[in-house]
Order: C-alpha cells, then sequence, then structure tokens
C-alpha cells in the first residue's frame, strides 16, 4: 500500500531527501501553501500525481526518467478534456502517448503540443497561448532556464513572467507543470526550483514513477 503525506509548510525552509540521481539536488518544502510527499510501495497512478483543477497550477518535481512514464499515461488526461502540452526541454514523445493511448486516435487528437527551445521562447509561447477550458501542461519548464550563456537576472525576469501567464492561464481549465533537476546543479536552479514553488497550488514529490503500460508494439497502420 502507498501512503499520502499531505501537511502545511512554515515560513522557515525544511530540507527533504536529495532527489534520485542527484544526491547534490535537494528538494525544499515550499516557504508557504500545501505541499503534497506522496511514498508508496508501488507505481503511482496518473490521478494520484497530477490533480488539475480551474484557478490553480501544480508543480511536479521529476527525475528525468520519469517523463516517460507521464507521457505514456497522458492519455488519462485527455479522456477528460482536449490538453494543451507546452513543451520546454523536447520532453514530448508522440509514440510514447500513441503506445499509452492504445493507439485511439480520438484521444491523440485532443493534445496539442507547441515547443520552446530557449528561455525566450517559452516566455512567447505562455505569453501567446490563450486562456481557455483546456487544462495546461508545461513540460520540463526549467529546461531552458538552466542555460548559463543567459544572465541569471535576465532568467530570473522571465521565469517571474512565466509565472505570471501561468497564472493566467490555469484560471479557466487548471494545469501542470514539470521540472527536473539541472545536470550540473547550481545555486540559481535551486532558486529557480524554489520559485515556482512558492507560487504552485501543490507540490508534488513523488517516488516512484508512474507504471508503463505493457510493451506490446503498437499497431500504427
Amino acid at each position: 500500500m502507498g501512503s499520502l503525506q499531505v501537511g502545511r509548510a512554515t515560513c522557515l525552509p525544511q530540507y527533504l531527501p536529495p532527489l534520485n540521481g542527484y544526491p547534490h539536488f535537494h528538494r525544499f518544502i515550499p516557504r508557504r501553501g500545501i505541499f503534497i510527499f506522496i511514498k508508496t510501495d508501488y507505481p503511482v497512478g496518473m490521478d494520484e500525481i497530477t490533480d488539475i483543477r480551474p484557478g490553480k497550477w501544480t508543480l511536479l518535481v521529476l527525475n528525468r526518467g520519469m517523463h516517460a512514464p507521464l507521457l505514456a499515461n497522458l492519455h488519462r488526461l485527455a479522456e477528460r478534456s482536449p490538453l494543451t502540452v507546452l513543451d520546454g526541454g523536447n520532453r514530448f514523445n508522440a509514440y510514447l502517448v500513441a503506445r499509452g493511448a492504445r493507439g485511439q486516435t480520438e484521444l491523440l487528437e485532443r493534445i496539442t503540443v507547441s515547443r520552446a527551445f530557449t528561455c525566450y521562447q517559452m516566455l512567447t509561447l505562455l505569453e501567446t497561448t490563450p486562456a481557455s477550458h483546456r487544462p495546461i501542461l508545461a513540460l520540463d519548464l526549467l529546461n531552458t532556464f538552466y542555460d548559463e550563456s543567459v544572465r541569471v537576472h535576465e532568467r530570473r525576469r522571465l521565469l517571474e513572467s512565466c509565472i505570471f501567464h501561468l497564472d493566467r492561464l490555469s484560471r479557466p481549465a487548471g494545469g501542470a507543470v514539470t521540472v527536473h533537476p539541472p545536470a550540473v546543479p547550481s545555486p540559481e536552479a535551486i532558486e529557480f526550483v524554489r520559485l515556482l514553488e512558492s507560487h504552485a497550488a501543490d507540490v508534488y514529490l513523488p517516488q516512484q514513477p508512474f507504471a508503463l503500460p505493457d510493451a506490446t508494439p503498437l499497431r500504427l497502420f
């Protein structure tokens, strides 16, 4: 069985164990709001991780390897409503999504994807996406913000603007944002994660990846 621990963060920063595979990158309980820490003895299901509701967006702090099983379960969100995916780390894999959906094209057609390859492009994507009754999913949002060729203060400014638009886009139908630690930990990377945590309605820190569907080959034709 698994357990779900929910608590309200205090005004003091507290440390959680480091993410698996990233021993130098510590997760933080947010300074305010609700944090949700999921501890399981079985793979966590999509419904337990992503609770998308109007008026809020949820932050998922994931290991890099957890994006693949998340995509394989993305059809569960598409079953509820058309979905807008904003990909900041080139994470969207149509084959994984199609395999999870068992090739149901009607579900795949309910998912629209736009990609950003720089932090400037990510802000432009968010700025130009109209608020609608389609939930949004921002994949690997901070990937381009780890680019040290852009000055830290500029990346911080862009990220703050992105957060403004995440709030705007999540009002009608809600949203979720995934992030993962950078390959090389840095103080600014921790700062950016903390900035997102401080604005997210909920912060999920899953310990195990979602369940992948079986490896039965997908028949596309």
